[in-house]
């Protein structure tokens, strides 16, 4: 059975995390992650996937990387991003983790919470 992920999947994600929808930086990592998924692991650099979001919106790829990163930031000051580590079961999450690896969180939990073998990625 095929299980979908698609950009509604990524941001209850990201939601239940505690990113909030206003900021740009959960469209960019909704698209971020999205991308991720539909590569294959390890196929695209982190300069090169802030390059695909940027282009896609149509801003600077500093713009990108900066308003990711405090998305993220902003949300692992107000919690912690205890959530993360709830997915993982595990404190995997301490200090403040890089945009790449919290990236990288999302799409192996993906991954893994939806079998990567049945996983549609639209």
């Amino acid at each position: 059975m095929e299980k979908l992920v698609n950009d509604m999947t990524v941001q209850r994600l990201l939601i239940n995390l505690g990113i909030t929808p206003k900021s740009n930086g959960y469209r960019y990592l909704t698209a971020a992650i999205m991308i991720k998924l539909s590569s294959r692991p390890g196929d695209i650099a982190m300069c090169k996937l802030y390059k695909r979001v940027s282009e896609r919106f149509r801003v600077t790829t500093a713009s990108v990387e900066r308003c990711m990163r405090f998305a993220v930031t902003r949300t692992y000051n107000a919690n912690q991003l205890i959530g993360i580590n709830d997915l993982y079961d595990a404190v995997i999450i301490s200090d403040t983790p890089t945009l790449s690896d919290f990236i990288t969180y999302i799409v192996e939990y993906l991954y893994s919470f939806y079998q990567h073998d049945d996983l549609l990625i639209c």
